[in-house]
C-alpha cells in the first residue's frame, strides 16, 4: 500500500521538523535570556524596556511551542487511530464501542460487518503487493460511506465493521445495497475481483443475516 505507507512516513517526517523546531526555539530563548541578563548587568537603565522585550518574546515563544505541539498530539493521535488503508483501525473502534456502551442511546446503533474472501489466495498466486492493494481497494470502498454517523474500521487482517449511530433497518440496507453497487463496479474494471461476506445486528437485538 505504498500511497499510504507514504502519507504515514510524510507524516513522521512532519512531526519530526516540528519538533526539531520547537528545539531550535527553545535553543534561541535560551541565547536570548543569558543575552539580555548580561546586557541588564551593563546597563541598569534600560532594565524596564527590556524586561519588557523579554516578556513579549516569552508569550510568542510560549504561544509557537502551545501550537506546535497541539499539531504534534493532533498528528500523533491521527497516526495511532488510523490503519495503513487509510480508514480507522481496531484501536478506533475498541475506542468506539467504549464511548457507545457509556451513551444512553447505544440502542439505536448499527453494526455491519464484513469479512473479505480470499485473501490468501491473492497473496499465494499474486504476491502480498497485490493482496494489499486487493485490501486498500476494499477499504476505499467502506470509506465512501462515511459521515458524522457512519464510521468504517479495519479490525482484522481481512476484516471489516462499519458502525452506524442513529440508524435503522432500511438505512442498512440502502447502505448495503450502496456497497454492492460500488464493489459491482470496481469488479468490472478490475481482474482482481472482491468478494466478501457481512452480517449486520440493530442493538434492538433484530438479527437480519
Amino acid at each position: 500500500m505504498p500511497d499510504v505507507k507514504e502519507r504515514i512516513m510524510s507524516n513522521r517526517k512532519y512531526i519530526k521538523s516540528l519538533l526539531l523546531g520547537m528545539s531550535v526555539m527553545m535553543t534561541i530563548l535560551i541565547a536570548i535570556q543569558i543575552y539580555l541578563t548580561v546586557y541588564v548587568l551593563k546597563h541598569n537603565e534600560m532594565l524596564p524596556r527590556i524586561l519588557s522585550c523579554t516578556a513579549l518574546i516569552l508569550d510568542i515563544i510560549i504561544l509557537a511551542v502551545f501550537f506546535v505541539s497541539s499539531r504534534i498530539n493532533a498528528d500523533v493521535d491521527s497516526m495511532a487511530y488510523t490503519d495503513v488503508t487509510g480508514i480507522n483501525n481496531k484501536l478506533a473502534y475498541q475506542n468506539h464501542i467504549i464511548r457507545l456502551n457509556n451513551a444512553d442511546d447505544t440502542f439505536l446503533v448499527g453494526v455491519i460487518m464484513f469479512d473479505l474472501n480470499n485473501l490468501k489466495r491473492v497473496n499465494d498466486t499474486l504476491g502480498h503487493e497485490m493482496g494489499d492493494r486487493y485490501i486498500e481497494s476494499f477499504s476505499a470502498i467502506l470509506a465512501g460511506v462515511q459521515n458524522e454517523r457512519i464510521s468504517a474500521y479495519r479490525i482484522g487482517g481481512d476484516e471489516f465493521c462499519v458502525i452506524l449511530e442513529k440508524t435503522n433497518a432500511v438505512e442498512i440496507h440502502q447502505i448495503l445495497d450502496s456497497l454492492e453497487r460500488k464493489i459491482n463496479v470496481y469488479n468490472e474494471k478490475n481482474n482482481i475481483k472482491i468478494s466478501h461476506a457481512k452480517g449486520y445486528e440493530i442493538s434492538t437485538r433484530e438479527h437480519y443475516y
